[in-house]
């Protein structure tokens, strides 16, 4: 499998862990990094970009995640890209695929919420926290992701990495001007990411027995919906709307992932196989620019993503709707939506929990929470360590403890 790949003498390739369009993941070993103890080599997984260079929005996307990754190194909630590995042709200049190096995580959250394990009030803090730790982080350093989704990186001590930032973005100003490009075709759709792989899931939260869990068919990666359709379920409304968006986008992402958290504990729904993602939209129509979907009218209105969001929070009010400019029309003309009681939609959520959920999904980002105040809610109160919460000093780069 691997006679095409030059990784070089330093990483020793061991298995495949998936493939897309554009790339595949690898993992191997690091002959070069002991671990603690200075016996063993330790596991990272290298990304291999085939072609990189072929197509300029690829290329641009692929170097900008790689200068994102280095500026945000070091933090412990966020994946750490270990290395670049060099081109060992003769002419370094005709070199087309890419390796990137990444350390090693176990699996993801998706496979979590697809697993029959259950999670308590306590792990849900730990998860979330751990989110809103790298969130801050993030945010602090001028980044905003825009592609948060459950395939954040999990270990089986509980410990959580934020990962694929193909599509993050360093901001200038304070919101970024949108175009039907950045809410659609931008979405990395067939790119296989660090997470694209089949682990076991983790069996910390559960005594479970580890047999049981590796009998469970994980999810293939040629899922059945693409990348581009699951993460339009996480999508902020002012991203749809193609309004001007800020760091807030990434709180209302976290809120949909929170939410499914929530769905984890034992009696928020029937069975593990009856949970489902907050939002579960078919169709952005008409504002994104989506290709290959049906319009958003009569019975095909339930598919419109706006629609499935308005039915669980309600409708904006009309000072909400001041601040979409000509979307307000757009969406006056959807049916009206009472909304949901959310704590009928997760029953054995703790109330606190409820609370922090309806501040991260206000329609409005401005009367959303920011990832302080988040981090300061009393949701969060027994698993809070202030000298996790480090933020970035622009001119330096230096971790700063609040």
């Amino acid at each position: 499998d691997f006679e095409q790949w030059d990784v070089g003498d330093r990483y020793q390739l061991k298995k495949m862990l998936g493939r897309g369009s554009y790339g595949e993941v690898a993992q191997a070993t690091d002959l070069l990094a002991p671990t603690p103890q200075h016996r063993n080599a330790t596991f990272v997984a290298v990304k291999k970009i085939s072609k990189a260079f072929d197509q300029e929005v690829d290329a641009v996307r692929l170097f900008r995640e790689m200068h994102i990754l280095r500026r945000l190194s070091g933090h412990e909630c966020i994946i750490q890209l270990v290395d670049v590995v060099q081109p060992s042709s003769a002419d370094e200049k005709l070199f087309s695929d890419l390796y990137l190096v990444f350390e090693f995580v176990d699996t993801d959250l998706y496979k979590l919420i697809m697993s029959p394990q259950y999670l308590t009030t306590e792990h849900i803090q730990t998860f979330l926290y751990q989110m809103l730790v790298g969130l801050k982080y993030i945010h602090s350093s001028s980044v905003i992701h825009r592609d948060l989704k459950p395939a954040i990186l999990l270990n089986e001590d509980c410990t959580l990495k934020i990962c694929d930032f193909g599509l993050a973005r360093i901001v200038h100003h304070e919101k970024i001007q949108p175009t039907p490009s950045t809410t659609s075709s931008d979405d990395g759709a067939g790119v296989a990411t660090v997470n694209d792989r089949s682990t076991v899931p983790m069996t910390t939260p559960t005594e479970m027995d580890r047999d049981q869990l590796k009998s469970i068919p994980r999810p293939n990666l040629s899922r059945q919906l693409t990348k581009h359709v699951v993460t339009r379920w996480y999508r902020a409304p002012e991203l749809i709307l193609i309004q001007p968006y800020a760091s807030a986008v990434d709180i209302w992402s976290l809120g949909c992932i929170f939410a499914e958290l929530l769905s984890m504990q034992e009696g928020s729904v029937p069975s593990y196989q009856d949970r489902v993602p907050l939002f579960p939209g078919g169709s952005c129509f008409p504002l994104s620019g989506d290709k290959g979907t049906k319009g958003a009218t009569g019975s095909d209105e339930r598919l419109d993503q706006l629609s499935v969001i308005f039915s669980v929070i309600g409708m904006p009010s009309e000072e909400d709707l001041q601040s979409v400019g000509k979307a307000n029309d757009y969406i006056k003309s959807l049916d009206k939506k009472p909304g949901r009681n959310i704590e009928s939609l997760y029953p054995a959520a703790d109330p606190e929990a409820i609370n922090l959920l309806k501040t991260m999904l206000m329609f409005n980002p401005a009367k959303r929470c920011t990832a302080d105040e988040a981090l300061e809610h009393e949701f969060l109160k027994p698993v809070r360590c202030k000298a996790r919460e480090v933020r970035m000093v622009q001119s330096t780069s230096y971790l700063v403890r609040e």
